[in-house]
């Protein structure tokens, strides 16, 4: 990796140097800083160019596809559709175990799985009822809505239409 020099306060290096004992890696300080600056600002359409901010959201939507799948495919669960990236929660003597949506699998410990089974196994296999024990938080919402309520709310938009 090549190296820049890039001016900075001497008052600002000496402090450091000074409160370090001249232990601190004042370059190594300011590579850091630099860096974590760029991990939190990355695809910050204020910051940088629209470009940029455009190429790291297709780049973040690119990583979900992956990881997840389309977005417009899921898991049906007896009428109530759950698309991939869809988060399911289920609480268990105080302990909270997740599983996810993906690839329109249900996914716990890495292993695919109903929500019947999701629910058994996250119960040290225990016969449950998974529509009363199931909490759901659809892709990029942080709300968690209780799976017989989703349910309930399909079958009267059934109903409706």
């Amino acid at each position: 990796m090549s190296h820049l020099s890039v001016p900075v306060s001497a008052d600002l290096v000496s402090e450091i140097i000074l409160r370090s004992n001249g232990r601190a890696d004042v370059a190594a300080m300011v590579e850091h800083s630099l860096q974590t600056f760029l991990d939190r600002t990355r695809g910050d359409a204020e910051i940088w160019s629209e470009e940029h901010a455009d190429r790291v959201t297709q780049e973040d939507e690119d990583d979900l596809i992956n990881a997840v799948g389309d977005p417009t495919r899921g898991y049906n669960w007896s009428g109530v559709f759950l698309p991939n990236g869809t988060r399911l929660r289920v609480e268990y003597k105080g302990d909270l175990m997740f599983a996810d949506v993906r690839h329109q699998n249900i996914v716990f410990r890495d292993e695919v799985c109903s929500p019947s089974q999701f629910v058994s196994r996250a119960a040290n296999n225990t016969s449950r009822n998974a529509w009363r024990d199931v909490w759901i938080q659809y892709p990029e919402t942080s709300k968690w809505v209780f799976a017989d309520e989703a349910r309930r709310e399909m079958r009267a938009n059934r109903r409706t239409v």
